[in-house]
């Protein structure tokens, strides 16, 4: 075989690997190309009908605050605006009318009028200032005197085997003072302005039976 010839073969040859090996690397670089736009085709959104991997949580119900049934129906007193008033000045006030009223009780000036049930009314002829209601009366196990200034009642007196003062300010339960034995005064117990449930208790009794005499 001639040189020539033989060079020919092995240019040809070379110029085959060449171009074969360029064509090839642009193959592979088409295919990953390819490949990598098809995957960003999934990641993109959720295809429609799927529902999303991470659902959302649901808001806890709150446990309802129970309901409280109040002690009584009438003011504690806590958001009054009587405790500027000096107790101790308004009793003796109280106390100075009271002894006015017996005084004239005593003394017959004021005029008796029977109002059943074996309760009395002593009136001045305009007013009424003292009511006396035996014990048993409206089916209470107490003698009750109720006392009044004007239309206001401003005291009232509980008698059994145990006594209570029930002294009032603008309508509302000012003191309540309660000895356990009625015949002796000395181990008597005062609560001024109270909020506690048997003040108010008491409030609610005296205030709706002794007012309504008046009414």
């Amino acid at each position: 075989m001639k040189k020539g010839t033989i060079i020919g073969i092995i240019v040809g040859l070379v110029l085959c690997l060449l171009v074969g090996g360029v064509i090839g690397v642009m193959a592979m670089r088409i295919y990953m190309l390819e490949e990598s736009i098809e995957a960003s085709a999934v990641t993109v959104g959720t295809p429609q009908g799927q529902e999303p991997a991470v659902q959302p949580t649901q808001p806890q119900t709150a446990s309802q605050p129970q309901s409280q049934t109040p002690v009584s129906n009438h003011s504690s007193h806590e958001d009054d605006d009587h405790h500027w008033v000096d107790v101790e000045t308004e009793v003796s006030r109280i106390r100075a009318i009271y002894n006015d009223t017996v005084a004239n009780m005593q003394a017959d000036r004021y005029t008796e009028r029977s109002l059943g049930q074996g309760v009395v009314a002593y009136s001045d002829g305009r007013q009424i200032k003292c009511v006396v209601v035996p014990r048993g009366g409206y089916g209470m196990d107490y003698s009750r005197w109720y006392y009044y200034e004007g239309d206001d009642l401003i005291f009232a007196y509980y008698e059994a085997e145990d006594a209570h003062r029930f002294y009032f300010y603008d309508g509302d339960l000012m003191r309540w003072r309660y000895c356990s034995d009625a015949s002796n005064g000395e181990n008597a117990v005062n609560e001024d302005w109270g909020t506690s449930q048997n003040f108010c208790r008491w409030e609610e009794i005296v205030e709706n039976e002794g007012e309504a005499f008046v009414d």
